[in-house]
């Protein structure tokens, strides 16, 4: 079994995630502060605005494939790359996506149009690989 969430994320110490906001006319699927909660013994070094594609009440999202996961994020970021990128100077500006695993049979593949598509798009992307049970 192999699921994935594809999340956009801006992150830096000195993001104004509210001035993000308001630049792209897009609300975070996530976002948090410097010094908001990690978990009981840590706090965030650094602001993110996260971006999966739904509202923050719709929760996490995932995906069979992770080529459909990111074309529907592409799909709604698209008309504000320009903007986006802007934000590569001085922040990091990422694809992350996680990928869960049930065995380590298999992998993730993406089309040649796909791989087209992101390097279009112009940022990183980031796969983090978690094996479950």
């Amino acid at each position: 079994m192999n699921e994935y969430t594809v999340e956009f994320r801006i992150y830096g110490v000195d993001l104004d995630v509210t001035a993000v906001t308001n630049e792209l006319q897009i609300e975070p699927s996530i976002s948090r502060l410097v010094g908001d909660r990690r978990d009981k013994a840590r706090q965030w070094e650094d602001a993110m605005w996260s971006y999966n594609g739904f509202d923050s009440a719709q929760g996490i999202k995932s995906w069979n494939s992770l080529e459909e996961g990111l074309n529907f994020v592409l799909d709604r970021l698209w008309p504000v790359r320009s903007s986006i990128l802007n934000y590569q100077s001085t922040y990091k500006v990422i694809l992350w996506c996680g990928h869960f695993q049930s065995s380590a049979n298999g992998g993730t593949t993406l089309s040649p149009s796909t791989l087209k598509r992101l390097a279009e798009f112009g940022v990183e992307l980031f796969i983090d690989n978690y094996c479950s049970n």
